[in-house]
């Protein structure tokens, strides 16, 4: 069986694209690559408007709600997109979030038997988590 050594895209559920596409450009430096309504395939009828971005070199899917989302909930943080990054990229990511006035919770430790040695998880504004994680 062959392993995963990185994935093709993660979409994520949002209310308002445009909203999106500032969130995470300001966050990660996104780069919008295109937008496409599916509803106007024959092969994706019902489907709501999309955006695709480019965020560290991997591409996301920005999925328009069909329904209104349920109220952001910090303790539910599913489905959730994941980073890993140096001690020192975790520090300037944490000085960066501050000089940018975007909240995050943690730095959360874990403990020694876990690969993960810790965490800090920022939310969108529809309460999808992005989570920034060192290693051991």
């Amino acid at each position: 069986m062959g392993k995963i050594q990185t994935f093709d895209h993660c979409g994520v559920v949002v209310e308002d694209i445009p909203r999106a596409h500032r969130f995470y450009n300001k966050l990660l430096g996104a780069k919008p690559l295109w937008i496409a309504n599916l509803n106007t395939h024959k092969a994706y009828q019902g489907w709501a408007i999309i955006s695709f971005v480019e965020m560290g070199g991997h591409r996301f899917e920005l999925c328009l709600a069909q329904h209104p989302l349920a109220a952001a909930n910090k303790s539910r943080p599913f489905p959730r997109i994941g980073f890993s990054l140096t001690e020192g990229d975790m520090s300037q990511l944490m000085r960066e979030l501050k000089e940018a006035d975007i909240d995050y919770d943690g730095p959360i430790e874990y403990p020694e038997v876990l690969p993960i040695k810790k965490t800090i998880r920022v939310y969108d504004p529809d309460g999808n988590a992005i989570e920034f994680s060192t290693r051991r």
